[in-house]
């Protein structure tokens, strides 16, 4: 008789093994009771979902149902176990790659904590990112003002030269003729000065109120910049009382003074709003050009995390792993990576740095598989140095 006839006859004699008197515990495993219970998971989902035949192979069902069976009963012989393991390969092979293992960790998944995560991190980058644009807005005002200001004062200066000069013309002057400042050109000079002198107090104020949103909403704490040079009342140590000019001044005079007033009230200011803006783009510049091409990489790299695991557990073949946490530290990595080379990514892309970031952190895969291929281009491109000359031990 042929091995194959043997074979098959030893697998239909395997019921009535089953059916013998009382045997031994000595298949009943810890990992046979293990398989066991994967089978009768999978064997749930299979009939669950229509994936069992009309005639199971090889009395797949009943393999499993008679291992069970006889574990509750400590009959677990050689014939059972046979039957079971080759019941298990079977229905194995059917549901894959849908195993007893992913079944369970989908059943313990929930995508609700994703949810939650993603809705807490997706907020928490809205709120960074509108903070950034509020401090971005606000320190390129006082860089603007500050601009504004400087000609502004250039101007107001030479108004208050040419003032001085007619007040030092007015005094030896005659009687009978009117001085500069009396004349009607002299007068209405004097009113373009006083109207110069009110629009830079009132700019003065913006820049002001600027610098110290700078100061108060976005400097952190441990930056210590006096401010009692620019606050302008009794307490001021340089004598500057106040800021804006009062409307009822009308004497020559007293409007160079006001104007001297307000040109050194400016110079406290401008030192300020410099000292600020100077802080300002120094810690923000670097958070901008480093930590937000990281973040914007980890979101790609969450938002590809929850697309497959979503995936995966509508598929029913989700499984923990130590692998997928790796993927946010190779994204922040690579995130980190586009900051620092920022600058060399070419000036007409359409794509900002961070957008770069969010697509290098969702397709992890893509960008390694780029910077391999570089380095074997770069191989292959270097020259191969000649192997040395060996010498002739003959000494020929």
């Amino acid at each position: 008789m042929s091995d194959a006839a043997t074979t098959d006859a030893t697998v239909q004699d395997l019921p009535s093994k089953r059916s013998e008197g009382p045997g031994t515990d000595t298949f009943a495993t810890p990992e046979f009771h293990a398989a066991l219970n994967d089978a009768e998971v999978l064997l749930r989902y299979a009939a669950g979902n229509a994936q069992l035949p009309a005639v199971a192979p090889a009395d797949m069902v009943q393999d499993i149902v008679l291992a069970r069976q006889a574990c509750q009963t400590h009959r677990v012989t050689a014939a059972v176990a046979i039957g079971f393991w080759l019941a298990y390969a079977n229905l194995s092979k059917l549901t894959r790659p849908v195993t007893a293992a992913s079944l369970l960790a989908c059943e313990a998944a929930s995508l609700r904590g994703e949810k939650i995560r993603a809705t807490l991190l997706v907020l928490i980058i809205i709120a960074f990112s509108v903070f950034l644009f509020m401090n971005n807005t606000t320190a390129n005002e006082t860089a603007e003002l500050i601009e504004q200001q400087n000609a502004a004062a250039l101007k107001l200066w030479t108004n208050l030269q040419i003032l001085r000069s007619s007040a030092a013309e007015q005094a030896p002057a005659s009687s009978g003729t009117p001085s500069t400042l009396e004349s009607q050109s002299g007068a209405a000079f004097v009113n373009r000065a006083f109207e110069d002198a009110v629009e830079f107090s009132r700019k003065s104020q913006w820049l002001l109120q600027s610098a110290s949103k700078l100061h108060f909403w976005f400097n952190p704490w441990w930056t210590n910049i006096d401010i009692r040079s620019v606050t302008f009342d009794q307490d001021n140590p340089y004598g500057i009382t106040h800021l804006l000019i009062s409307p009822g001044i009308s004497q020559p005079s007293a409007i160079q003074d006001e104007i001297e007033n307000q040109i050194k009230a400016y110079q406290f200011i401008r030192n300020y709003a410099l000292a600020l803006d100077k802080t300002d783009s120094i810690i923000y510049g670097g958070i901008t050009t480093y930590v937000l091409p990281t973040v914007y990489a980890l979101l790609g790299a969450f938002l590809y995390g929850f697309r497959l695991y979503s995936r995966l557990i509508r598929r029913k073949t989700y499984l923990r792993s130590a692998a997928h946490s790796a993927r946010y530290y190779i994204a922040a990595i690579a995130g980190l990576v586009v900051g620092l080379f920022g600058s060399l990514l070419p000036k007409n892309l359409v794509l900002s740095p961070l957008a770069v970031a969010f697509l290098v952190g969702y397709g992890v895969e893509a960008f390694f598989s780029r910077l391999d291929d570089l380095i074997v281009k770069f191989k292959r491109d270097a020259p191969v140095k000649p192997a040395p000359a060996q010498e002739d031990p003959s000494g020929d």
